[in-house]
């Protein structure tokens, strides 16, 4: 289970402010320090010295040309840290190679970061037209396919919290930007075991991705192919695709220590 930001005595401001700068420049790769005097409503002086802090610290990197702050080279030495040692990556590896090879797509393994998607791994196949996404790109998790996959099987509570932190901006004309609509499409999630992405955050790019669950009954990631629109009609997506990751959600999840008969 993910845990809620709570507020708490113990939260340092200055520390989780930090968070959130490193977080905000991960989503827009490069931004200028008003953008985020603007973002965080901070003075000048505190975002100074947390920015030269993270700067000293090789989290941060800045052009002093361009006035631009990018992610420095610590946070892949922390994120290559993490994937070496998730036993969820470890597990998954074969499903990705199996399941891309059957269709010769790219298919990932995504997770949840706060109300984000992450993608922690990737088999790739060369081919001449494909998707790519870099390992560590987040993703809304209401326009993606392994997002609402998450988004669908959270408790109420939580799902509730998403839409009062999230506002529903459009990516796409596909974007699904209105609460109503975007709950009966978690509910058609819920039933079908799956989810897909009709070109809802990137033009002419199609997904479906299956929920992976772990010993406690809770997604813990997820399966997902991503290709061009045009080599994904709907007839194989929520056809032999469809049962391919079903079959597969189900093994990699009864590896991770789920069972249907304990959860009933």
């Amino acid at each position: 289970m993910h845990r809620k930001r709570e507020k708490s005595d113990y939260i340092v401001h200055n520390v989780d402010l930090a968070f959130d700068i490193l977080f905000y420049i991960a989503r827009k790769q490069s931004v200028k320090t008003k953008d985020l005097e603007e973002k965080f409503n901070v003075s000048p002086t505190t975002l100074e010295k947390i920015l030269e802090t993270l700067v000293i610290r090789g989290y941060l990197d800045f052009n002093k040309r361009k006035k631009l702050y990018t992610l420095g080279i610590k946070n892949f030495e922390l994120g290559h840290s993490y994937l070496s040692h998730s036993e969820i990556r470890r597990q998954a590896r074969p499903f990705l190679q199996k399941l891309s090879e059957e269709f010769q797509e790219n298919v990932y393994l995504a997770t949840r970061s706060g109300f984000e998607i992450v993608y922690i791994d990737v088999y790739e196949v060369e081919r001449n037209v494909v998707v790519k996404s870099r390992v560590g790109r987040l993703l809304p998790m209401y326009a993606s396919a392994s997002g609402k996959v998450h988004l669908a099987f959270m408790e109420k509570e939580e799902i509730e919290e998403f839409f009062r932190e999230v506002k529903l901006e459009r990516f796409t004309e596909n974007t699904i930007t209105d609460k109503n609509l975007l709950l009966k499409e978690l509910e058609e999630v819920r039933k079908k075991g799956y989810a897909i992405d009709n070109e809802e955050w990137e033009k002419e790019v199609r997904c479906l991705s299956v929920p992976v669950r772990d010993y406690t009954g809770d997604v813990v990631a997820a399966l997902t192919l991503s290709a061009p629109a045009f080599r994904l009609s709907f007839n194989l997506l929520h056809g032999k695709m469809k049962d391919s990751f079903l079959k597969a959600s189900e093994e990699l999840s009864e590896k991770l220590g789920y069972s249907k008969e304990i959860q009933l």
